[in-house]
């Protein structure tokens, strides 16, 4: 009765702790397995007796240098008071802490392994996301040095290339030249402009917006890339709507960019680009943008906001614009969210919250 008790007791620490318990024999093959992981169920639990530990929980990849830590330090630390932890994989969606110990059964004269796995799978998310936010920061401050140090030669052959284009009497391949070196310095400076805003080192600007206003405005530079592409463009602007805090420039900014990215994923098959406005009773102004284009992968979703990530060719994009996107959106204290499917398109919705009273 005092057994079952313990038992008892044993089994409540290790269901709250989110864990799960193992027996393995010493070539790893499981011998007994309890979880209390929602991620295992006890179906695949009792399926798991008789397998290899290593096959189910450790990619294949990384199955011999396991087995070797395995053996050299589990096996042969038997005495040691704090055991050594590994982390490993169920199908890539649950990440476990493991702590082996092994023992001597009174009844078998082989050594055995007991394992105790905890769930670490939101300390893993939480440490991804500190160690791309330090990446993110430490590119921010890379690219903003850079941005500094080209501006000034861009301007200069800029300016040079403006100047020489105004002389008489040139030929006229010296006059194409020069519209090309133009042309060009113009595209970089751009460039060197998304930069500098993606390392925040442009202020936006704090103006009353109509949302509407800007997307009519933004029609004018994107509507000739949508005919070329054969693309309809769709409007359903909410009337009245009522205006946000922002910077003008920066917000047509992400509507350019936004229909761009659609426009380029219909180039071949042409297609739709629908864009809406409202208003709700929560503060709040929004659009949405939705495209019938190629639509995106559930992997390249996850990382479309990510600074200089692209799935275009090294002539056609940056890896910028998306984040360029977010990040304007983020500093007019607004969300932005992606909804895509491959084949099906793609629909990005944006959310501000309205000017309050005080402010205007």
């Amino acid at each position: 009765m005092i057994f079952k008790k313990i038992k008892d007791y044993h089994d409540a620490i290790i269901k709250m702790a989110l864990g799960c318990v193992v027996t393995l024999d010493i070539t790893g093959k499981i011998l007994e397995f309890h979880s209390y992981l929602d991620k295992i169920s006890k179906e695949a639990s009792d399926s798991f007796i008789g397998e290899n530990w290593f096959s189910i929980f450790v990619p294949v990849k990384n199955e011999r240098i396991s087995q070797n830590y395995f053996q050299n330090q589990i096996l042969k630390n038997t005495k040691t008071v704090q055991p050594p932890k590994i982390v490993t994989s169920y199908k890539n969606e649950l990440f476990v802490e493991w702590n082996f110990l092994t023992f001597e059964e009174s009844d078998n004269p082989s050594n055995s392994i007991l394992g105790v796995g905890i769930d670490v799978t939101r300390h893993i998310e939480l440490e991804q996301q500190l160690q791309h936010a330090d990446r993110l920061a430490t590119v921010g401050q890379l690219a903003a040095g850079i941005a500094h140090e080209l501006n000034g030669p861009i301007n200069n052959i800029l300016g040079y290339a403006q100047l020489s284009s105004k002389q008489q009497d040139l030929p006229e391949q010296v006059y194409q030249d020069l519209d090309n070196i133009i042309r060009f310095s113009l595209h970089a400076r751009e460039v060197v402009k998304k930069v500098m805003l993606f390392s925040r080192q442009v202020p936006p600007g704090h103006e009353i917006i109509d949302l509407n206003n800007v997307i009519k405005e933004s029609l004018y530079f994107t509507e000739p890339l949508c005919t070329k592409n054969n693309v309809e463009i769709r409007c359903d602007l909410s009337e009245n709507l009522p205006g946000i805090i922002g910077d003008f420039s920066q917000l047509r900014q992400v509507v350019v960019n936004l229909m761009v990215n659609a426009a380029q994923s219909m180039s071949e098959t042409g297609g739709q680009i629908t864009i809406k406005t409202m208003a709700d009773s929560q503060n709040c102004v929004g659009m949405v943008i939705q495209d019938t284009g190629t639509g995106m992968s559930s992997e390249t979703l996850k990382q479309c906001f990510m600074p200089f990530f692209t799935t275009k060719d090294v002539d056609q994009g940056t890896g910028l614009g998306l984040s360029v996107v977010h990040g304007i959106i983020k500093s007019h204290n607004g969300k932005i969210t992606a909804h895509s499917r491959m084949g099906k398109g793609s629909r990005f919705n944006v959310i501000f919250p309205k000017k309050s009273e005080k402010k205007e």
